[in-house]
């Protein structure tokens, strides 16, 4: 009986067919679970968790390009306006480019409509094509997120390497050569210990040059990934993308030889078959990897501009996608008209505030500046930070979360929810008024107009001073090009600062035993306080209640503090 038909020769053929079978089975129940998730998540608040590590990577790209160019929303605005909650709810990325170029997107406000011309087209064409925007997605899902690094972290450590030289893996080639040569030709017993010599010095240099360049394979890699990822979105041809088709055509043939035979460059026994050793031993000895290596780190030299390219525009396609799907989670939003020219002027209909679950709209059409008074609690800081979101949506995503905005372009900044800086031994007076400065000098310079929010100016000093100084920082953003909203408590600036400021403010309806507010928005200063029966609510001591409402009575009167 020959081994064909033995038992133990099926039993192999049986197990090769069951392994075949699982392993195919595990890739069709893995595509069809990333398609089922791809097609849930569209149009919904994205889930995804962040370590710590990982969502300060995501913000090197935006942080390297503002660096460069000194735009951007910086970081005060950014905080007081939760931006980073925005972003987490909207990023529905499937790999490190589409989610690193949406942060960037967000932080950039365009002051121009081209850009943002093409970022609405875009989310149109992705909201109006499930099948082919499905189709794209599945392959950023294969390009994946980076570990350790940003992506765009590994690109920059490419594109600004030097290759190395190839003189010490050709002189350990020849030199195994000619030992088999020896071997073979000349005498076998020298021709031995040549191949032995031969060998032992071709691994003691890979090793020793390996360990120099070996982390930036994976540099490496992600150039190949991101270039593989591009041809396959290229040769889905479809209608609608023809521009970035062609665009991601001509990048690719940019980077054919860095792509080519880059297998080569697999180090370590991945999957520990017999090949992979096989292959891993060949490397060693002739140092294949390390030549393509070198090859591939001068072409990328000579091609940096490509590379940010490549990374920029498979970027944008998936940040588009995000906004698409984040448009459609919305309960209602516009596309914002955003006006050329320097007049201050801000129309808003029905905004809200997209983190919140069940938002009060609010409406206002101002050319002036606007001050915002109002009991604690009533509304003022959240209807700033509507304003603001509505801005910054507006000429990053060319999305609105209301029913409709009018604006110019702006440059954007705020001062709200400060803290003392401990480390820099900083009381929260002096962040505040550092804080007030980097708007004042804004406003000093050309340019758009500055759009600019205050939320209890000065609150960290006494009140004689914080009135005088606030009052006259208010009134010296008047005269510049700059459209301010300021929320306070001092419903004595209502009264200083009537002739520059449109006065706005929220109310409350308080009982003895609850206090409500409605959130909305009236026209002109508030005219109530709620603090001194917020503590009788809560069940604060009479004699407190009594003592309090007694001082501010007095105040009120006759403008001094009873003693």
């Amino acid at each position: 009986m020959t081994f064909l038909n033995s038992a133990p020769f099926w039993l192999i053929v049986c197990f090769l067919v069951i392994a075949v079978y699982v392993s195919a089975d595990g890739k069709r129940k893995h595509r069809a679970k990333v398609l089922k998730q791809l097609k849930s998540s569209f149009g919904k608040p994205s889930g995804r968790r962040y370590g710590e590590d990982e969502y300060e990577r995501l913000t090197h790209y935006y942080r390297e390009c503002a660096e460069q160019s000194g735009e951007g929303i910086d970081d005060i605005t950014w905080n007081d306006l939760n931006m980073d909650d925005i972003f987490k709810q909207m990023n529905i990325a499937n790999s490190s480019a589409g989610q690193e170029y949406l942060y960037r997107l967000l932080r950039t406000p365009a002051e121009s409509p081209d850009r943002l011309r093409e970022i609405d087209s875009l989310a149109e064409y992705f909201a109006a094509h499930e099948k082919e925007r499905i189709a794209l997605q599945q392959e950023f899902v294969k390009l994946g997120f980076v570990k350790y690094l940003s992506l765009s972290d590994y690109i920059g450590l490419m594109v600004g390497m030097e290759p190395g030289g190839n003189g010490v893996h050709i002189a350990a080639l020849i030199a195994l050569a000619a030992a088999f040569v020896v071997c073979f030709a000349v005498n076998p017993v020298i021709g031995i210990g040549l191949i032995v010599a031969a060998v032992t010095f071709s691994i003691l240099t890979y090793y020793k040059m390996k360990a120099k360049v070996e982390h930036y394979f994976v540099c490496i890699a992600q150039i190949v990934r991101m270039t593989a990822a591009a041809q396959a979105i290229a040769q889905q041809k479809n209608a609608g993308l023809e521009e970035y088709n062609k665009k991601l055509e001509e990048l690719c043939k940019k980077f054919q030889s860095v792509t080519k035979n880059a297998w080569l460059l697999e180090s370590g026994n991945v999957n520990g078959s017999l090949s992979e050793m096989a292959m891993e031993y060949m490397r060693m000895l002739t140092h294949v990897d390390l030549m393509k290596f070198n090859s591939m780190v001068r072409h990328i030299g000579n091609c940096q501009a490509e590379v940010y390219e490549l990374f920029d525009t498979l970027g944008l396609l998936e940040a588009c996608i995000s906004v698409a799907s984040y448009r459609q989670m919305l309960p209602y939003w516009s596309k914002p008209q955003l006006l050329t020219g320097s007049r201050r002027k801000l129309v808003i209909e029905e905004g809200y505030h997209p983190l919140i679950e069940k938002p009060v709209a609010n409406s206002m059409h101002t050319e002036k500046n606007v001050l915002l008074t109002g009991s604690n609690a009533s509304g003022k800081s959240t209807f700033l930070r509507t304003i603001a979101v509505n801005a910054v949506l507006s000429q990053t995503i060319f999305t609105s979360v209301s029913k409709n905005y009018q604006a110019p372009y702006f440059r954007i900044y705020s001062s709200m929810s400060l803290k003392d800086d401990l480390g820099g031994k900083n009381s929260y007076y002096i962040v505040e008024i550092k804080a007030l400065k980097r708007i004042l000098t804004a406003a000093e310079q050309t340019g758009c107009p500055v759009l600019c929010f205050v939320d209890e100016v000065l609150r960290g000093t006494n009140t004689v001073e914080r009135i005088a100084a606030s009052s006259e920082i208010l009134k010296y953003l008047k005269d510049k090009n700059v459209l301010c909203f300021a929320a306070t408590h001092d419903i004595e600036l209502t009264a200083i600062l009537s002739g520059c400021y449109d006065n706005y403010h929220f109310q409350e309806e308080v009982t003895d035993s609850d206090v409500s507010f409605n959130f909305k928005l009236f026209k002109g200063p508030a005219t109530t306080r709620n603090a001194i029966k917020l503590l009788k609510m809560i069940g604060y001591d009479a004699s407190i209640i009594k003592g309090a409402e007694c001082q501010a009575g007095y105040f009120i009167e006759n403008g001094v503090w009873k003693i």
